[in-house]
């Protein structure tokens, strides 16, 4: 029997859409309640990255690396009832990766061990403005994730609104999620941080799997690797503007021998590259690269090249 239902909340979109950095605000406003707080964070590759990022808050904290669809959907089911038999806990906040279909998690909650667990279900769905407005240049399986993760969300945030390029353009975008998730809230969004709110929506808890499409994420492919010494940053600058257009995200940590005391946190997606010190932190340099059907030996070979040239 539980001690007392928790509130789960389920944070979910694109590669690339700012999940964490929308996370990092949006812990801080919850803490501030003084509320336990227990944090899932799910990667897609072996390589967990997000619970660095999200290491100064003072909660429990777990990583499952895989695909929560098949892959570990059991794994998360125990984890989950794990945390709803702890009564220090209040909410249960996942973040899950970004070619994850939500949908996969709100099945798993109805799950018989966490049928009566939590007394709110709460999704927010984080959407990178620009890529959402290009989403018919990807392959159909993405681009039929993109529109479900929207689907399946009581709250859609418009994030990185300030690369809009007018109003009018906003307006189709507000008008196309509409059509999407009629009953959502929106919000628009600049570096996770909320700006203004668009519809208040009805946030209906029940979401209608049926309208789903069947999820498969085969086609998704990532690859890890790590750097056992500092690179030059010109040639990894270099490396970043040439990468092919299957690559959808690349995120991890490495050092630069122009600052070999420095470690760097280098992200990549729709595109735009950055780099920015997390000052001497003995942190892994590693990366992770998600996308589609990877071409596995030619990046390794790059990277080897930039590695150990």
């Amino acid at each position: 029997m539980f001690k007392k239902q928790k509130s789960l909340i389920l944070i979910h979109g694109f590669l690339g859409s700012g999940k964490t950095t929308f996370l990092n605000h949006y812990m801080t406003q919850i803490l501030k309640k003084d509320e336990k707080v227990a944090l899932i964070v799910n990667e897609f590759g072996d390589f967990d990255v997000d619970s660095h990022l999200l290491s100064r808050f003072d909660v429990q904290q777990s990583a499952l690396q895989g695909c929560i669809c098949c892959d570990i959907q059991n794994e998360l089911i125990a984890h989950l009832y794990e945390l709803t038999s702890d009564a220090e806990v209040d909410y249960i906040i996942v973040e899950a990766t970004g070619v994850a279909n939500p949908i996969d998690i709100l099945v798993a909650c109805q799950d018989p061990l966490l049928a009566h667990a939590f007394s709110s279900i709460e999704t927010i769905g984080l959407v990178d403005s620009v890529r959402f407005m290009k989403r018919h240049e990807n392959t159909a399986q993405t681009k039929a994730l993109m529109e479900d993760q929207i689907r399946a969300s009581q709250t859609v945030l418009i994030n990185k609104v300030d690369l809009i390029e007018d109003e009018a353009q906003l307006q189709v975008m507000i008008e196309e999620i509409k059509k999407l998730s009629p009953k959502s809230r929106i919000v628009l969004t600049q570096y996770g941080e909320t700006l203004k709110t668009i519809e208040k929506g009805a946030n209906a808890q029940n979401i209608d799997v049926a309208t789903f499409h069947s999820h498969t994420h085969a086609h998704y492919t990532s690859l890890q690797y790590n750097f056992d010494s500092p690179v030059a940053q010109e040639a990894l600058v270099q490396f970043i503007l040439r990468l092919p257009d299957n690559v959808l995200r690349l995120k991890g940590y490495i050092r630069l021998r122009e600052q070999p005391e420095e470690t760097f946190l280098i992200q990549y997606s729709e595109g735009l590259p950055s780099i920015e010190s997390v000052g001497n932190l003995k942190l892994p340099t590693s990366i992770i690269i998600i996308g589609e059907q990877l071409d596995k030996a030619m990046l390794r070979n790059q990277l080897d090249m930039l590695q150990f040239t």
